[in-house]
């Protein structure tokens, strides 16, 4: 399994602007876990982040099946 990363870590690696990530998580788009007491810390697992990026959206399926 692999390790639980910050946003911040997301940010550096170039896959996600924080502020970005902690918007599409807080909107259900992006998998990430609540870590630590009060729920203080969300933390993503980078291959969860990369692969939720690459699904389509709602808006590109409806485009998709158009005539």
């Amino acid at each position: 399994m692999s390790e639980l990363v910050t946003a911040t870590v997301l940010e550096q690696r170039g896959i996600l602007r924080k502020s970005t990530a902690y918007k599409m998580a807080a909107q259900g788009k992006l998998p990430h876990y609540v870590v630590g007491c009060h729920d203080r810390g969300v933390r993503f697992r980078i291959e969860e982040v990369l692969a939720a990026l690459r699904r389509p959206t709602s808006t590109q399926e409806a485009k998709r099946s158009e005539p």
